[in-house]
């Protein structure tokens, strides 16, 4: 992979569970050279990656946006709570 492509996220998860095995496995030495590994192939930072091998692998849902609405008078920021109805 050539250093201007990017790797999708899907492509980054597989990679990081493939490492994990191998990280875990690896002595003191060989840690620091996967992190460094790692570290030129996906582009995070060592202390990123470090992380992401201590951890799941799991990936988070993204939380729903918040919609706003339109704000009733001129001028004024948009509200983030729909209007009342009947008013």
């Amino acid at each position: 992979m050539s250093s201007d492509d990017k790797m999708t996220v899907d492509e980054r998860q597989k990679y990081l569970r493939a490492m994990k095995k191998r990280y875990r496995q690896a002595s003191k030495k060989g840690r620091g050279r996967l992190l460094d590994e790692m570290e030129a192939i996906i582009g995070l930072h060592r202390k990123s990656l470090i992380r992401l091998m201590r951890g799941p692998l799991t990936r988070k849902r993204r939380r729903q946006q918040r919609v706003l609405q339109p704000s009733p008078r001129p001028g004024q920021p948009p509200c983030s709570t729909p209007p009342e109805l009947g008013s």
